[in-house]
């Protein structure tokens, strides 16, 4: 099969990849797919999950053709869009495609597919981060990473900023740069984009999602009040105060994310 890489030191392809390869064979890419973008751990699983249950909508949640080491080459440009497509035509045939890593090439996406709107979802960049860093059980406050810290390829590569070919530099750097691109892939096309911040969708869900489907014109055929507090995703728990869970790494996100995060009302 010819995506199965024979490069040392890379991963035999998992059974799910495996499935998604095969039945991309048979199946086309939806011509006209709603996706939704925002970086790692801003909410855009349980946001997508909700308004594709909530609208009666097919939807994808992730999936194995967008991690490393496909991830790196279609964000280097390795991978044209249309063969990345060709390749995950299965996984992006639902109506609803939620894969946080595309949100680095929305741009192209949307235009590959002749989209004129997505959601786009951010979330206030020091909950965003402690978020990343929960989900893989490490502080916010460390001088540099540890050197044998447990991570799997994709995360690695995205903890080190490799996928997104940023320079090497303190993780907490990393992280809120990658978190200033996606908010700059926001700005450089906002009105193409249906914003929706994460801490407002909390506080009204329903009412988030009425919106976002409205947005789309789109039906609300289904009451979603049994899976509001489903949890798409672990929950995070450690919610220490920002400046208590980054310690003297509190103004590295500062200095990077502060004149972006006020423009998206984050004080």
């Amino acid at each position: 099969m010819s995506f199965l890489r024979n490069v040392a030191g890379l991963p035999l392809p998992s059974r799910r990849l495996i499935r998604e390869r095969l039945l991309a064979r048979t199946t086309a890419a939806n011509p006209h797919p709603l996706f939704v973008f925002g970086n790692q751990k801003s909410g855009t699983t349980a946001i997508a999950g909700l308004l594709a249950a909530a609208t009666g909508k097919t939807v994808t949640l992730d999936f194995a053709g967008a991690e490393h080491p496909y991830a790196t080459d279609l964000l280097s440009g390795a991978t044209p869009i249309a063969e990345f497509v060709r390749r995950n035509s299965w996984a992006l045939s639902s109506h609803v495609i939620k894969e946080p890593t595309l949100t680095f090439v929305a741009p192209q996406l949307m235009d590959y597919f002749g989209v004129k709107k997505a959601v786009f979802i951010v979330r206030n960049p020091f909950d965003n981060i402690r978020s990343i860093l929960v989900r893989q059980r490490l502080r916010g406050d460390m001088e540099a990473l540890p050197d044998r810290v447990r991570l799997n390829p994709t995360w690695r590569k995205i903890l080190s900023g490799e996928d997104l070919g940023l320079s090497r530099s303190h993780y907490i750097d990393v992280l809120a740069r990658r978190w200033l691109r996606a908010a700059e892939i926001f700005q450089s096309r906002r009105e193409h984009f249906v914003l929706v911040r994460y801490e407002d969708f909390l506080r009204n869900k329903k009412p988030e999602i009425a919106q976002i489907a409205r947005a789309f014109n789109l039906d609300i055929v289904e009451d979603v009040d049994p899976l509001l507090d489903f949890e798409y995703q672990p929950r995070d728990k450690n919610m220490e105060a920002p400046h208590l869970f980054f310690g003297s790494n509190y103004g590295r996100i500062e200095n990077i994310c502060k004149s972006a995060a006020i423009n998206f009302g984050y004080q």
